[in-house]
Order: C-alpha cells, then sequence, then structure tokens
C-alpha cells in the first residue's frame, strides 16, 4: 500500500508539475512596470535626431541672402537635411579669408561655396582636392558698375579709367578681360584697382575719386547705393554675349568615395529646399529665415533682393533636362573655353575632374 501510494503520489506529482511547465510556457511575459510610467505624451518617442550624420556646411561668405546659402538654411529650418538623415551644422567665413578652402581641404567641413570661373582657375591651377556637386548660378551674378551721371557710355569710354576688382582666387577676372577684349581693349588700358566689399568706394565724397568703375555683384552693391540714394548703371558679360557660371556647392573628392550617400541627401534636401524656396507663396517665409541667420541688423529687404536677384539665375534649359542644381557639360566647356581665349588659364581643365553630376541627377531619379 504504501507503495501504490508512494507511485500515484509522484504520478500525481509529475502531472502537476508537467502541467505548470506548460503554463508557465504559454502564458505571457508579463511587462516590466516602471518605477514612475510617464503619461504617453511624454513617453519617449524614436526619433530620426538619434540617428542623424552630423555634417558642417561653410557658406563662402557672412551670413545673407545668398541663393547658394539660401538653399542650406531652408533646407535646415524645414526639416529638409534632417528627412534625409542628415544634422547639419551652417557656419560662414569671413570675406576674402579662405578659410572655408583650407577647412575643405583638410576635411574639417563637408560641403562650402564657390563661384564658377574662381573654381576652375583654381582647379587649373592649384588643384586643390575638390569637385562640385550642385550648381546654382546659369548666369554670373558679377558685373561693372558706373554711378548713373558717370561719363562712361560704353566699355569703351574705360580706357584710361580707374577700374576696380575684388581678388578672389584669380588676381584677373577673366569675365571683365572678356568685356575689355569685346570693347577692343585689355588690362593695360585700364588702371586696374584693389578694392573691397563696400560699394561706397565710388562715391565722390567717400571714394575720393579712388574709381571710376567696379566690379559689383549685381545682387548685392547696385541695391545698396540705391539705398543710399545713388542711382548707378551696370555693363555685363552678357551683354557681349560672355557667360561664366555663378554659386557652386563644392565638397572634398575623398567623400565621393568615402560618404557618397552623405554627398546624395545633402544635394536631395537642397534641390528640395531650392524648390521651395522659388515658390513665390513662400517669398515671406523665405525672407524669414534668412534673416534668422543674418541677424536683427540687416536689413530684410536687402536680404530679400539679394536672394530674389539670384534666385534668377537657378535655372536654364539643362534644368528643364534634368533639374535644379544641374548644368550641362556644355555650359562648363563654354565657360573654361572663354578662360583660356582670354589668358586666365592655359587649358580647360577635364570636365571629370571639376564636376560630378551624379548627386542632382539622384536626387530626381535619373
Amino acid at each position: 500500500m504504501k507503495i501504490g501510494r508512494s507511485l500515484g503520489t509522484l504520478t500525481l506529482l509529475a502531472l502537476m508539475a508537467t502541467v505548470l511547465l506548460v503554463i508557465a510556457c504559454a502564458a505571457p511575459t508579463p511587462a516590466a512596470v516602471p518605477t514612475s510610467a510617464p503619461a504617453p505624451t511624454s513617453a519617449p518617442a524614436p526619433t530620426k535626431a538619434a540617428a542623424l550624420k552630423p555634417i558642417t556646411f561653410q557658406a563662402g561668405y557672412l551670413a545673407q541672402g545668398n541663393i547658394s546659402f539660401v538653399a542650406a538654411y531652408v533646407a535646415k529650418e524645414k526639416g529638409f537635411f534632417a528627412d534625409e538623415g542628415l544634422d547639419v551644422t551652417i557656419e560662414h567665413s569671413s570675406p576674402g579669408g579662405g578659410e572655408q578652402a583650407q577647412r575643405l581641404v583638410a576635411k574639417d567641413i563637408e560641403f562650402t561655396t564657390q563661384t564658377g570661373a574662381d573654381y576652375v582657375w583654381q582647379q587649373a591651377h592649384n588643384k586643390p582636392p575638390f569637385v562640385a556637386v550642385e550648381v546654382f548660378g546659369h548666369n554670373n551674378d558679377e558685373a561693372l558698375l558706373v554711378l548713373d551721371d558717370s561719363p562712361i557710355k560704353t566699355l569703351a569710354d574705360l580706357k584710361g579709367k580707374k577700374v576696380g576688382f575684388k581678388p578672389a582666387e584669380s588676381a584677373q577676372p577673366p569675365w571683365l578681360l572678356a568685356m575689355l577684349k569685346a570693347a577692343g581693349l585689355d588690362f593695360k588700358d585700364v588702371n586696374l584697382v584693389q578694392i573691397g566689399f563696400d560699394p561706397r568706394v565710388i562715391l565722390p565724397d567717400f571714394g575720393e575719386g579712388r574709381v571710376d568703375a567696379m566690379q559689383v555683384f549685381r545682387s548685392n552693391e547696385p541695391d545698396t547705393l540705391e539705398r543710399l540714394g545713388f542711382k548707378s548703371r551696370l555693363f555685363k558679360p552678357s551683354d557681349v554675349g560672355v557667360n561664366f557660371l555663378g554659386q557652386l556647392y563644392i565638397t572634398n573628392k575623398d567623400f565621393v568615395q568615402s560618404d557618397p550617400e552623405m554627398i546624395r541627401s545633402f544635394v536631395k534636401a537642397t534641390t528640395k529646399a531650392l524648390a521651395w524656396a522659388l515658390d513665390p507663396a513662400n517669398k515671406k517665409e523665405v525672407t524669414d529665415i534668412v534673416m534668422k541667420y543674418a541677424g536683427d541688423k540687416a536689413d530684410r529687404a536687402h536680404q530679400e533682393f539679394i536672394w530674389t536677384t539670384e534666385a534668377a539665375y537657378v535655372t536654364g534649359p539643362s534644368t528643364q533636362q534634368v533639374g535644379l542644381g544641374y548644368v550641362s557639360d556644355d555650359e562648363w566647356n563654354k565657360m573654361m573655353q572663354y578662360m583660356v581665349d582670354f589668358g586666365s588659364i592655359d587649358a580647360p581643365v577635364p570636365l571629370a575632374q571639376i564636376w560630378d553630376p551624379q548627386f542632382v541627377k539622384s536626387a530626381y531619379g535619373k
């Protein structure tokens, strides 16, 4: 009897253990209960910020409404960079300092800006490890300015006159030489005077006759002088059939190999931002965004003049083929041939070395 009861007891215990094991396996694992459970609205939700890739864009000048700056400002403020997985720090450069190029060589930044002719001149003479990945100007913004009452009525009238120029990377602007050549002149026929970025240098009282004509950016100095009460006239390269590319985004060639997706994301976000900025319905907000960077002391109307003027340069026949940010090989080659013809460079730079259109094309699925 003892043996039977022991077997029965063991059988019952075994059965109960089996049942408990089955129940334990089948039952869901209870959720851990936090010490202080937050309300649903305050619970930490997964965000893209944790996965964003930090990079730096250093604009090539002080904070203002240049269209290549605007694309980055808008992309950051409207969340287009974040949508593409980027956390972009936007920095600026001192006039003529050139620190942005030095930092790009060292790969301390990922992107900066440069104008087409200066970029090609630099590539032809110094061969920095840069490549252009997006273009904002199918027309260059530069021109020669004279005061409205100046006796200089044609380019030929510049002979013997003092012409102010802003030395960037190239000591003598090739577009200026092209204009002089069209009038039968050369650099030796004018007195070149190096100037800065203050347009008042052309005013008789302020400038004390230092220059008779000067290089300006159409989107900037004419409006500044107008606000000071001085009307002006412009001689543009396009007046003599010359056209150079305007603002570009450039990056270090090493990034093309090491992190092409970063470049692709940056270009996609900025082309989207540019399209958004060009929508007339967004004009006020674009200027609001520019002023956030330019600061309270900046003149709002002048900043709006800058970016709206330059917005007219961002489209051309090639953008109709691909999209904003793109420029054709033909446009590059024509500009470089002008530079060869007028002695700025000895020979065209192989285009594959200085322009990589794959990133703009990929922004449009091409």
